[in-house]
C-alpha cells in the first residue's frame, strides 16, 4: 500500500471504533456487526482451531474468534492498529507487516498453515488481480486441506450494482479503493482454481468464502 494510505490508518487507529459506531448504518460500514458475525458463523469454528486475521486492525473480528476458543494470529501494516489490538487482545499473536510482504516472507513464529484465514474491511485496498493472487497463495500454501478463507468487506453482487452504488454514494466513495463485485470475483476465482460462495449482508457489505477447488 502507498505510504499515504499507511499514514491514514495510523491516524485513524485511536478513533477507528468510534468512527464505525457513528457510521454503522450508512456507506461504507452499513451492517458492520452483522457482517463480522457472519464471517464467524461461516467460519464454522470450534475451540482450538488456528485462525489468521489479515489486517487485524483494532481486533473487532479477532475478538469474536477468541471468544469461540480459537487460537488467533494477526497481521496489520499499521503500527498503531497493532498497538490497539494488543490492548484488546493480549492473548493473540500479532505482527506488523503488509499483506503483500507475506507472499515472500512468512512472519517469524507463525504456523505454516491455518484452519481458517479471515479478513474484514481490508482487501478492498487491492485491485482484483492482486486480491486473487493473495487468496490463491494463501489457499494453496497456508491453509489446511479442508480449511477456508472468509472475507467480509465492502462488496456488491454485480459490477452494475457497484456502479449504481458509486453514483449514489459519490461523495463518500474512495477512488483509491477497489470494492468487490461478486460476479467478476467468481470469474477470477474460476481461473485461479478457487471455489467461492458469496452472501450479501447489507447495502454495501458482503461475505465471501474461498476454498481450494476439489480434485475431480
Amino acid at each position: 500500500m502507498q505510504q499515504h494510505r499507511k499514514q491514514l490508518f495510523e491516524e485513524w487507529a485511536q478513533h477507528y471504533d468510534s468512527i464505525i459506531t457513528q457510521n454503522d448504518s450508512t456507506f461504507p460500514f452499513d451492517g458492520y456487526d452483522e457482517l463480522l458475525d457472519t464471517v464467524v458463523r461461516l467460519a464454522n469454528v470450534k475451540p482450538g482451531l488456528r485462525v489468521l486475521d489479515l489486517g487485524i486492525g483494532t481486533g473487532n473480528l479477532a475478538v469474536r474468534f477468541l471468544q469461540q476458543g480459537c487460537e488467533v494470529w494477526g497481521v496489520d501494516f499499521s503500527t498503531e492498529m497493532i498497538a490497539q489490538a494488543q490492548v484488546k487482545l493480549p492473548q493473540a499473536h500479532l505482527v506488523q507487516t503488509t499483506l503483500l510482504n507475506m507472499l515472500s516472507e512468512w512472519p517469524t513464529g507463525f504456523p505454516s498453515s491455518f484452519d481458517r484465514i479471515v479478513s474484514s474491511y481490508v482487501l478492498h485496498e487491492f485491485d482484483l488481480a492482486t486480491k486473487i493472487a493473495l487468496l490463491q497463495q494463501l489457499a494453496y500454501h497456508h491453509l489446511v486441506q479442508e480449511g477456508r478463507i472468509i472475507v467480509g468487506d465492502i462488496a456488491f453482487p454485480t459490477v452494475r450494482e457497484r456502479e449504481q452504488a458509486h453514483q449514489e454514494w459519490a461523495k463518500l466513495w474512495d477512488d483509491d479503493e477497489h470494492y468487490w463485485a461478486a460476479d467478476e470475483t467468481r470469474v477470477a476465482c474460476e481461473r485461479a482454481g478457487l471455489q467461492v460462495a458469496y452472501q450479501q449482508i447489507s447495502s454495501c457489505g458482503g461475505v465471501f468464502v474461498f476454498t481450494r477447488r476439489r480434485a475431480g
